[in-house]
């Protein structure tokens, strides 16, 4: 009996998250991206009415600042000169889905990661883990002139999280078998957005045949989801002991740039050593946001993806680690808050990052423990005891420009002191996040473009 309750709940969460991630996409709405200074003034209200369930802040400190402090303080010597990449989105996705097959300390753990407290009702719960479900299907909106293409596919399997996908102006040229028809007929006003983000997260029988992360790349849209049933699930779990949870993470962001501008340069490694990279190049016909922080010693760009992703992009004046100590949520904040419009000419690479790690080693410092170690508790699965065999964190970002070359706009006197020229032809920082929350959804350093 006790059995049978577990897996009525499980699968009753499962289904909330799936039919409210279903209604979100039939509110969709569709509209012009605005100037950036607008996007930043818009109300707060819609912002304070998701925060309510979800603490973005609690989570950007869990999931965002404190795993990549860890990962940039490795005691290795040789990591602190490697690339750092990873997916605070697709945490809390595997935490949500953790969460809904486990009990006790194991279950408490990921859900305080997900920003609740330890005595947090079940209602609490059940409106975070929505509010998640439902922020996860929000970013599957095409926002700019194009027609929407955005759509989400839940998975038959026990607490499959739906990958989204943000689809931007250059649907013609997909290989998935989409006509694409009304995506290369461009788009209005100029506007450009180019963003697409795909998350999923699914549990299976470790050794038992699912799908690797190239797959997930180069899956068609329109085939049927790939995760585990509930039903077969089940069944392998009375050969084996063993589970695997799956969490893989795709950005590829396009930045307004024309192709035709791109060129060969130098990116400066360190004091001695160097290598060349393809530079975009966008000049100062449009405005941007940006500041100079003086106490983190480091310049900050706004670039839009699309009304609701957006990317901070963070050059420091020398070395990196003043300004690796420098980030919090609350820097974050500061950040968004004091960005001013300007214009400058910028230089940034094109490149392809992609970085794979446990999650037990991103999450050791946020206090989730149990649920990688021997005494995991997943009895809302089944009776017997189950250890999480394997659980790897794949993030891939590509960033290139934009297909279209824009025209330019007349010049506007702006009295603004940030230099005329920003080139990212040294180590830097980037933190992709939703502008509407805040939260952050991928975050890394770049110490080599070149090494993927």
């Amino acid at each position: 009996m006790a059995r049978e309750k577990a897996m009525v709940f499980v699968l009753y969460g499962f289904t909330c998250l799936t039919a409210l991630a279903w209604l979100t996409g039939l509110t969709a709405d569709v509209s012009v991206l605005p100037k950036p200074e607008k996007l930043l003034s818009r109300p707060l209200q819609r912002e304070q009415e998701v925060n309510q369930q979800l603490n973005t802040s609690a989570l950007n400190t869990a999931l965002a600042f404190e795993p990549y402090r860890d990962l940039a303080t490795s005691t290795a010597a040789e990591q602190q000169q490697h690339n750092i990449l990873f997916s605070p989105l697709g945490l809390a996705s595997a935490l949500a889905l953790l969460s809904q097959v486990s009990v006790s300390e194991s279950r408490s753990q990921a859900l305080e990661a997900l920003g609740l407290a330890a005595n947090a009702t079940e209602q609490s719960v059940e409106a975070t883990l929505s509010a998640l479900a439902d922020l996860q299907h929000s970013l599957t909106l095409h926002e700019g002139g194009g027609v929407q293409r955005a759509e989400t596919r839940a998975g038959t399997g026990i607490g499959a999280t739906p990958w989204v996908e943000i689809e931007g102006d250059d649907a013609g040229n997909r290989t998935d078998g989409d006509d694409g028809a009304e995506g290369r007929n461009g788009t209005e006003g100029g506007v450009h957005p180019g963003g697409q983000l795909r998350v999923w997260s699914s549990l299976h029988i470790d050794g038992t045949p699912s799908v690797d992360y190239n797959s997930f790349l180069f899956r068609p849209r329109h085939t049927s989801a790939f995760n585990t049933s509930f039903d077969t699930l089940m069944k392998d779990l009375e050969a084996s002991d063993k589970l695997e949870l799956t969490n893989y993470v795709h950005f590829k962001g396009r930045q307004p740039f024309a192709r035709q501008h791109t060129v060969p340069r130098s990116f400066q490694l360190n004091a001695t050593t160097s290598v060349e990279v393809a530079m975009m190049f966008g000049d100062d016909s449009s405005e941007v946001m940006m500041l100079y922080d003086t106490n983190c010693s480091a310049t900050v760009v706004r670039l839009a993806h699309s009304q609701r992703l957006a990317s901070l992009l963070l050059l420091p004046k020398a070395e990196l680690q003043p300004l690796e100590d420098c980030l919090s949520d609350e820097r974050m904040s500061f950040w968004r808050s004091n960005l001013k419009p300007g214009r400058a000419e910028i230089r940034f690479p094109k490149f392809q990052l992609r970085k794979s790690y446990s999650l037990e080693s991103l999450l050791r410092n946020s206090g989730v423990s149990s649920v990688f170690s021997h005494s995991a508790d997943f009895s809302g699965l089944s009776q017997k005891t189950l250890k999480l065999a394997k659980a790897p964190h794949e993030v891939m970002l590509e960033v290139e420009e934009t297909e279209y070359e824009d025209g330019g706009r007349p010049d506007i006197t702006l009295d603004f002191s940030v230099p005329p020229r920003i080139t990212f032809n040294r180590p830097f920082m980037l933190i992709i996040y939703d502008d509407l929350t805040g939260l952050v959804l991928l975050m890394g350093r770049i110490i080599d473009p070149t090494d993927v």
